[in-house]
């Protein structure tokens, strides 16, 4: 059984996700669209790639120290973090910046050209995929 410890780590990890999800979200904006001229939707399919790696690698960096964990556990932890990820998006995006439920849920339109559901997915599967591919434990 694993221990609350590994769930706690878990959410600390979430934080730094989150912390360095809005410092590229910030990055994006500030210096590679003006830098790039692209529009933001373009921006993003582009950046993509980077996000999908820094989520892999601090998820990697968490899990390779872990010892007591179970396939199970990364899926649970998988789901912490979506869940994590869609309350804050939805609590910071209205309470603090102000956007609509429409504006917030816009970045979830893929036909639009929106990435949102990816870097989503890529967040939910990476403790698995790492768990599994990358650190090849049963």
């Amino acid at each position: 059984m694993v221990s609350a410890r590994f769930y706690l780590f878990g959410i600390i990890v979430w934080v730094i996700l989150a912390i360095l999800t809005i410092s590229f979200a910030i990055f994006r904006e500030v210096i590679f669209i003006p830098f790039s001229g692209l529009d933001g939707t373009v921006a993003r399919a582009v950046l993509l790639p980077v996000a999908i790696a820094y989520v892999l690698i601090v998820a990697y960096l968490f899990l390779r120290r872990q010892v007591d964990y179970t396939q199970r556990d990364t899926v649970f932890v998988g789901l912490m973090w979506l869940v994590l990820t869609i309350v804050f998006e939805f609590s910071f995006g209205t309470l603090v910046m102000g956007n609509t439920l429409e504006m917030l849920l816009y970045d979830y339109n893929i036909f639009a050209g929106r990435t949102w559901v990816f870097f989503l997915l890529t967040t939910t599967i990476a403790p698995f995929v790492v768990h599994k591919y990358i650190l090849k434990r049963a």
